[in-house]
């Protein structure tokens, strides 16, 4: 139970917001290039709104994690509050634990 309290105590809303952002740009990412992978054909075997939507979804992706691990913490938090106001945003911030875990030391000796 000391090592939980620990990890209350010590606990980082910035850092935080830098797992949830990271974690909800790799979701996009894989989710589009499982999409992708699971077509006989590739991408081209889909429709023309498949793919915008496929292409937008990376490319927002991208940008989450990019800004999640390299963006200013006034940017972070703006974002993850933007990001968060519907009610899958749970599973995302549940998701986005582990990842927390392993930026908090990264993070914190900065």
């Amino acid at each position: 139970m000391t090592a939980l309290g620990k990890l209350v105590d010590s606990f980082s809303w910035p850092i935080y917001c830098r797992s949830y952002l990271a974690t909800l740009g790799s979701l996009l990412i894989g989710l589009g290039t499982l999409i992708v992978s699971r077509q006989t054909d590739g991408i081209s075997s889909l429709s023309p709104g498949w793919q915008l939507g496929l292409g937008l979804a990376l490319f927002v992706g991208i940008i989450l994690a990019i800004a999640g691990l390299f963006g200013s913490s006034r940017t972070i938090e703006r974002w993850a509050d933007s990001w968060s106001r519907h009610e899958i945003a749970f599973v995302v911030m549940i998701l986005a634990l582990p990842l927390y875990l392993l930026l908090a030391p990264i993070y914190r000796r900065r």
